[in-house]
């Protein structure tokens, strides 16, 4: 074969579209474009560790990911005097000896001197280094197929196959064009032109990226396929028709239903924060109803326990707190426990708050911009972009995104729709106020930010508009793509332990959900309901996927991201505090509350140790989830703290007033005691190990006795974990 039908093979639709070769061999036209920027994000040259980061290596700066394909052209062309390219021999030039390494070079060797890549970059530059006409066909889309492949068996074969369609309406084949990256390399090995083979048995995402297009294909590898015999479980709705849809597809089998105990205080500790009292346990164990789980789920959901639990969340969402007195915060807190309680469509919710305006200890909505923009109009795009829509634009306020699409342009035409928000300051509150004109001004253009959708059209305001209407129009819409994911994943992790998306606010091709067609099938559901959020719960809680035990089989052992068990999740510190306080019979006072307030009542602040200790924030200044591991200063102060010591001991809790009963045996206190903590009532083995260290007859040993049995139920993790 003719070295320029190599080359062609290489190529895409620049290069390919050229016709059958004449009398007299030549090679074909090389676009710039479409055949040189390709070969270099390829190569790993346009990589964000290397000359495609923020400043570059070395001196020599590429756009991430082939995104501006103008700026590579003048980086290689024109910029250090031309010095990377010679027109009188090619092959000698920079662009070229650094990457096959016959000249030092930071990356290692790219690729050879005698391959397709070199050999095209050369005659690009025989051909004179020419940029493309303004006529060019230049690349749309980008798309990987399958989507989805399962590899059954290691050293299995597969192929992904990338397609690109051109302005021109040519759609090309450039599978041996992109950059393939698997983010776990020991499950997958990909070839040049996207040839798999199975490594070892998990599951990864592969992105495929070329021209600043990304997209995301998933790998399976499995050791064999679902026969006949895979035993299907039942399901509930359309949750467990995609959830087990997936795990029959990766040969896993679910878990079996949770018993009702563990249902029982699982449901219990998500939806109200609290565990059920021994009078609530015992009825629901006794009820021989087939629907008492979902007579119960509903129950729970009307309760202003779930309001409280839900208010505490979305004050965690909006930062309520961060910026702003004790009195417009406990407005803020009450504006959002009064949503969740009526069942307010969370579109209302939010479009209230980004159009809202005044005073924040009067109206409560205009919180939500005192406490998440720190006063500057140009931190709106990364709070409300975060928080409502699950995208990080923080990267694109100085520089375009290094793992996505957004530019510095999206940044700030995002961020000109708040251009007019300014606080007015008085002694006793701030007001949000609306200017005249906005004055933000993109530093890349250096001038006036103009309004634009994220991945949409530019917006002109009229006269005696509050153009912020508009976008609460488009953010809250059933078409945006990310409002109402986002919120159902973050739902979705609270009651699941895991989000689709981790982390819950970093949605991006480069970072796919674990079950696509569920995260869709969720945030279509909830669209439709009018975007309820008691109607999402009671969707999730009635699934039998929600219902799972946590216990695992032989086949769903090694799985976290498919929900082939309930995940067991440590107790929130505001869990964890109340059931403290319910099973000591002793309740925490806080200052500034009502006798008996539990602490999801508290709107903001941490108002003691323990509280901070097991996560809740002090500030809410800054987006981030909540810190959900483990660490030593929880441990000592569960072992040694006064906050539950103090209640072990008091003469006036729960084991006080049972230890002074005489109608209750000890084998009573002790049932009573697991009821209460654990939901559920002590095996044999257990009463029997409570009740031996009570040898003696004195008051005082089997006091000691009883409270040393409370540390430890207080210390296992069967209390610590919702499981």
């Amino acid at each position: 074969m003719k070295p320029f039908l190599h080359i062609a093979l290489l190529l895409g639709c620049g290069t390919l579209a050229a016709q059958a070769p004449k009398a007299k061999l030549s090679v074909p036209r090389i676009s710039f474009v479409n055949d040189i920027v390709p070969i270099l994000t390829k190569a790993g040259c346009a990589n964000s560790n290397c000359h495609g980061s923020v400043r570059g290596q070395a001196g020599f700066k590429l756009s991430l990911f082939g995104y501006e394909p103008e700026l590579d052209y003048a980086a290689i062309v024109k910029d250090a005097d031309g010095r990377r390219i010679d027109r009188q021999r090619p092959e000698t030039s920079l662009v070229l000896t650094k990457p096959t390494y016959e000249i030092q070079h930071g990356g290692g060797e790219r690729f050879k001197n005698n391959s397709l890549e070199f050999a095209a970059i050369r005659d690009w530059i025989r051909q004179g280094a020419l940029f493309d006409s303004p006529n060019s066909p230049r690349i749309r889309d980008l798309t990987v197929s399958p989507a989805e492949i399962t590899l059954a068996g290691e050293s299995a074969t597969g192929k992904l196959t990338a397609k690109a369609a051109f302005s021109n309406g040519a759609v090309t084949d450039v599978s041996a064009k992109v950059q393939y990256t698997p983010s776990d390399e020991t499950i997958v090995e990909i070839g040049p032109a996207g040839e798999l083979k199975a490594l070892r048995t998990g599951e990864t995402t592969v992105m495929v990226r070329t021209l600043g297009k990304a997209v995301a294909a998933r790998v399976y590898v499995i050791r064999r396929a679902a026969g006949a015999g895979y035993r299907a479980p039942a399901h509930n709705n359309f949750i467990d028709d995609h959830v087990f849809a997936k795990l029959k597809r990766l040969n896993i089998l679910p878990s079996q239903l949770s018993s009702d105990t563990q249902f029982l205080r699982r449901v219990y500790l998500d939806v109200t924060g609290s565990l059920p009292t021994e009078e609530e346990s015992l009825e629901f164990l006794s009820s021989q109803e087939e629907s008492k789980r979902s007579r119960l789920i509903d129950r729970l959901l009307e309760s202003p326990e779930y309001s409280e639990v839900w208010a505490t969340r979305l004050s965690d969402v909006f930062r309520v707190g961060g910026g702003v007195g004790p009195k417009a915060a406990r407005n803020m807190y009450h504006h959002l426990r009064t949503a969740i309680a009526t069942d307010r469509p969370y579109s209302e919710l939010v479009s209230q708050m980004l159009t809202s305006s005044g005073g924040v200890s009067r109206n409560a909505p205009s919180n939500f911009y005192r406490t998440n923009f720190d006063l500057k109009p140009e931190d709106a795009p990364i709070t409300v972009s975060q928080t409502l829509l699950g995208i990080r634009l923080d990267c694109a306020r100085c520089h375009n995104h290094p793992f996505e699409k957004w530019t510095q342009n999206d940044f700030w035409g995002f961020a000109a729709f708040f251009g007019r928000t300014e606080f007015k300051f008085t002694p006793l509150d701030a007001a949000l106020i609306l200017k005249d004109r906005s004055e933000i001004i993109n530093p890349g253009t250096k001038k006036l930010a103009i309004p634009k959708y994220l991945d949409g059209p530019e917006v002109t305001e009229g006269p005696d508009e509050d153009i912020r209407e508009r976008l609460a129009a488009w953010i809250t819409s059933p078409k945006n793509p990310w409002f109402s994911r986002a919120i159902v994943n973050r739902v979705w992790k609270h009651y699941m332990g895991r989000g689709l998306v981790e982390p819950v606010d970093d949605f991006r091709v480069t970072n796919p959900p674990t079950n696509p067609a569920l995260l869709d099938a969720l945030a279509d559901d909830f669209a439709k309901s009018n975007f309820s959020l008691r109607q999402l719960s009671r969707r999730i809680l009635n699934s039998r996927t929600y219902q799972l035990s946590s216990e695992f089989n032989d086949s769903n052992r090694g799985d976290q991201i498919n929900y082939a068990s309930y995940y067991v999740k440590r107790l929130m510190a505001e869990q964890l505090m109340d059931a403290l306080s319910q099973v000591a019979g002793e309740q925490e006072v806080y200052r500034g509350m009502k006798s008996g307030a539990r602490s999801f009542e508290i709107p903001a602040g941490s108002p003691n140790y323990f509280l901070t200790t097991f996560g809740r924030p002090m500030f809410r200044d800054v987006i981030c989830e909540r810190d959900e591991q483990p660490a030593m200063a929880q441990a000592l102060h569960l072992i040694a703290g006064d906050t539950l010591n103090k209640k072990i001991v008091s003469q006036k809790g729960a084991l006080a007033r049972m230890l002074d009963d005489p109608y209750l045996r000890d084998e009573d206190v002790v049932r009573r005691m697991f009821f209460s903590a654990l939901v559920r009532p002590p095996e044999k083995t257990e009463v029997e190990l409570a009740l031996a260290p009570i040898k003696e007859k004195g008051k005082v040993a089997r006091r000691k006795a009883f409270e040393d049995l409370l540390w430890a139920l207080l210390n296992s993790k069967e209390f610590l974990y919702n499981h």
